[in-house]
Order: structure tokens, then C-alpha cells, then sequence
């Protein structure tokens, strides 16, 4: 996505307005045409990073729309894949050719010693003297180009222009308008395969979706704001009208800024509709509870549950045994006052067969972690599966 040197947006009084671009617009066209062929043209000579910049500075030029141009540039680099290093670790080839040249300086012994190196590699010289720096950034050379087309290159840009603005932010809040339950259950997939604070509740017509952002927490906000905005093209898959609000701190004062987005920008998702993801913590609980000698039914229903206050949770698992049933939720980013308002709900008025798991590494303050009231589980890296099972017994309905 975007970095904040290169994000284009508009400020008036309290109002943030990102300047998306019209795809179909000439003038915008021409200058992806530009930046494209540049990487098109890298990918058949084998151009690096370094190569591909100074075509990007030569289409720039003396125009004015340079966050525009390198803006592109940026999103393009992002979807293409370069070499990830060297096939001899650069640093081992530093240390071996320069070794072996200290015994007598000069050209020609230097020619000499690559011609050796080189033959003890199977290389040829040149490609010995090219693998030297190897390991910097600007060397990778470009091996695949990720976009599809100019028009694929401006719909993902104008994505990562808003992605690049909720990382800053302090609280979104989406509406949708009568949605299918398929889009809910899948959207709410991608809440928690990022790890997102929510809530969810019933409005009129549709339903609300509030998230935390990045603001609001005091450690690990750069990897929560990251997750937030890689959630984001996720919300464009949906099928229904819809509204999303944010508060975003903007400019070196942090100035609280209004965003309002809207499904009639007709903003593009890259991701592909595939449904449901699932994170890697999921299927470990899932393939060690299923290891388990245990009379207990899994499924991932994500049936949504009332838990008091108009509020909604959509649980990761189902568990039936007979006439029984009890669901599991799995919490990934948190701060304590949220965690303390979810447990207070669940005792209040929430299902009483929900059991939640939280993660004790994703905390979003430095307070130390407190024992909460409720049916907690608490995990590092893996859901302990007996933990979780030993609460089924006492908590099925």
C-alpha cells in the first residue's frame, strides 16, 4: 500500500477526502500506460529495482503529479515479485573475494580472483561481480509482474490510497444495507483472520460493524494498522449498498479528520471471491481438537449470537454433542477496556455456552494481563484444545 509521503488527499475544515482517480479518465490512463510499460520493459531485460526507479524518474519528469506517477509505481512494485536473493549469500561472497585479493592488490590479480570464485561457483565472472551486492534492495531484479492490466493497476491504487489512510485511524464504523447472510459470515471471516476489535449490531435495515483502529491502541498499533487496512478490499466484495465512517489522525499535529466512503465510489476489491479465509491459529485448534479422543462435533457455522445491547458476535466454532451445543470465539488484537466490555455483555445477557479464547502476545496496552469473569482460555500461539474442551463440558446447552 501507499506510504504517507505519497498519499493525495484533500482537507476541508474537518472533513478527509482521499483523491481517488477516475480509471477511465485519459489523462490518468496515459500515465499508467507510462509506469506500466516500465515495468513491462524491466521484466523482459531483467531490470532491478534500482533500474526500475530511474525509469519511473525519466516518465515523471519535470510534471507535477509526481505522487500520482510514483504512487503507481509503488502499488505495481507491491503486486510484482523480484528475486529474494542471490544464489551465494552476498555478504560470504564479500568476505571470500576480498580475502583472497588482499594478498596482492591490484586489477589484474582482481580479475584473477573472480575468474577463481567464479569457477568454484560454476558462474560465469560477470554474473560473480553482479551477485557481489546482491543482498541490497535496489539489486532484486523483477521476475513477475503482478498487475493484470492499467485498469487493475488504477482500481488497486485508489485501494491502497484508503488503506493507506486507515492506518491512522482511531475508529471506523461500517453500515450495511440488507445484507445476505453469506456476505456477513464472510465478511466477519476477515475480521477475525486479521485479528480485529468489533462489534456488531443490528441497525435498521442492515447492520453495523464498528472496528477499532490503530490509534486506539498503545503497543502494536503499526501491526494492528496494517491488519485494518489489508481488511479493507474485503468490505468492497460486498454485494449491498454500504457506508463506512473513520476518524483518522491526520498531518504531524494528528488532527482528528472525518472520512466517509461509500459503495458508489465504485471501489474495486483485488482480492479474489473465494469465500471464507482462515487463519493458521484456527486450524491448528482444529486439527489438535479433532486429534482428541472426544465424543464432540466441530463445525464453522458462524452462526451469529446475541450477547445483550443490540450487539452480535459471529463465533470461529461450533461444538454439538447430542442435544448439546457450545461455540468458541477466538480473540486476536485487544485492550483490556474492550475485553472487560465483551466479558461484562456475555455475563449480562450473552449466550451462556460461548467460550472465548484470547491471545496473551496481541494485547494492545501495557497493562499487564487480568483475570476476567467469564469462560476464558487464554493462549500464546496454539489454543490449547483440552482447555477449551474442559469448558464445553461445563458450559454446553
Amino acid at each position: 500500500m501507499l506510504t504517507g509521503d505519497l498519499v493525495r488527499a484533500r482537507v476541508q475544515k474537518k472533513e478527509l477526502r482521499p483523491s481517488l482517480v477516475d480509471p477511465e479518465n485519459e489523462k490518468v490512463q496515459e500515465r499508467a500506460h507510462a509506469v506500466f510499460a516500465v515495468y513491462q520493459a524491466g521484466l523482459e531485460s531483467g531490470a532491478n529495482r534500482g533500474a526500475l526507479k530511474a525509469g519511473v524518474d525519466e516518465v515523471l519528469g519535470d510534471g507535477i503529479d509526481h505522487k500520482l506517477v510514483r504512487g503507481l509505481a509503488k502499488v505495481l512494485s507491491d503486486a510484482s515479485e523480484f528475486t529474494s536473493g542471490p544464489p551465494v549469500p552476498a555478504p560470504e561472497l564479500r568476505a571470500r573475494l576480498f580475502e583472497m585479493a588482499s594478498a596482492a592488490p591490484s586489477r589484474a590479480f582482481a580479475r584473477q580472483v573472480y575468474a577463481e570464485v567464479a569457477q568454484e561457483l560454476g558462474l560465469a565472472p560477470e554474473e560473480v561481480q553482479r551477485l557481489l551486492y546482491a543482498d541490497r534492495k535496489q539489486e532484486q531484479v523483477l521476475i513477475k509482474l503482478g498487475a493484470r492490466d492499467v485498469h487493475w493497476l488504477l482500481n488497486r491504487y485508489n485501494v491502497a490510497l484508503v488503506q493507506a489512510l486507515l492506518l491512522r485511524c482511531q475508529e471506523l464504523e461500517v453500515r450495511l444495507a440488507a445484507p445476505s447472510p453469506e456476505r456477513v459470515r464472510q465478511l466477519f471471516r476477515f475480521v477475525k483472520f486479521h485479528g480485529l476489535m468489533h462489534r456488531l449490531e443490528k441497525a435498521e435495515g442492515g447492520i453495523s460493524v464498528t472496528l477499532d483502529g490503530p490509534a486506539s491502541l498503545l503497543r502494536l498499533s503499526t501491526r494492528y494498522g496494517m491488519s485494518l487496512a489489508n481488511w479493507f478490499p474485503a468490505l468492497l466484495l460486498q454485494e449491498c449498498p454500504w457506508e463506512l465512517e473513520a476518524t483518522v489522525h491526520w498531518g504531524k499535529r494528528n488532527l482528528r479528520k472525518h472520512l466517509a466512503l461509500d459503495s458508489s465510489l465504485g471501489l474495486v476489491s483485488h482480492y479474489r471471491d473465494t469465500g471464507a479465509y482462515t487463519t493458521q491459529t484456527e486450524t491448528w485448534f482444529q486439527e489438535r481438537f479433532e486429534a482428541l479422543e472426544t465424543d464432540w462435533t466441530l463445525s464453522r457455522d458462524g452462526v451469529p449470537l446475541d450477547i445483550g445491547d443490540n450487539q452480535v458476535v459471529v463465533p470461529d466454532f461450533t461444538f454439538t454433542r447430542g442435544g448439546k451445543v457450545a461455540y468458541l470465539e477466538i480473540v486476536g488484537f485487544w485492550r483490556r477496556s474492550w475485553l472487560s466490555s465483551r466479558m461484562k455483555l456475555l455475563k449480562r445477557g450473552g449466550p451462556e455456552n460461548l467460550v472465548m479464547a484470547v491471545s496473551t502476545k496481541l494485547a494492545g496496552t501495557k497493562e499487564a494481563l487480568s483475570k476476567f469473569p467469564g469462560r476464558v482460555v487464554y493462549f500464546k500461539e496454539v489454543v490449547p484444545p483440552k482447555d477449551v474442551l474442559a469448558c464445553l463440558e461445563n458450559v454446553a446447552r
